[in-house]
């Protein structure tokens, strides 16, 4: 039980006393200075992205006690794996992207196309209701003749008949 926190103790003392040596200098560097640089490539996105897992994890433990935790757990290294794979600064680069593009079009442009929507759905209907109003007019049948009058275009075909291998 004191095992971990006694070589972690060995540890930062041979850091303190013994910088200079390979092994001092070795443990600073894979200790200190390695997690230090991969928290400064931690940025706000990122940050946000943490804090808001933690939330649902914390909402998730508060509704379902357990079976929260077991979702959670199940859930937490798809949803990183995931997030990794995209980064999150493509996330803020599409939300930039959209706000330039309601910036330059306005939002007249957007509430013209939910207004057309409407209206072009109903002219579709009223389309088809016409449709539906006209007479239906007999068609013209087919002679029974192909068009290189041969004979009838296409013969009567046999009943298929299923068979098993086995």
């Amino acid at each position: 039980m004191l095992l971990i926190p006694g070589l972690m103790t060995a540890v930062v003392i041979v850091i303190f006393a013994s910088p200079d040596t390979g092994i001092g200098r070795g443990l600073n560097r894979w200790l200190v200075e390695e997690p230090a640089r991969r928290l400064n490539r931690i940025h706000r996105g990122k940050a946000a992205f943490y804090a808001l897992l933690a939330v649902i994890a914390f909402v998730l433990v508060l509704l379902f006690e357990a079976d929260g935790m077991r979702l959670f757990s199940f859930l937490l290294p798809d949803t990183l794996v995931w997030f990794a794979m995209f980064d999150v600064g493509v996330f803020v680069d599409a939300l930039l992207i959209t706000g330039a593009i309601l910036a330059t079009n306005g939002l007249r442009a957007i509430r013209a196309q939910a207004t057309a929507v409407p209206r072009q759905v109903s002219a579709l209907l009223r389309r088809r209701a016409a449709r539906a109003r006209r007479p239906i007019r007999p068609s013209s049948r087919p002679t029974g003749k192909t068009a290189d009058d041969d004979g009838p275009g296409w013969a009567v075909q046999p009943a298929y008949r299923a068979f098993s291998m086995a």
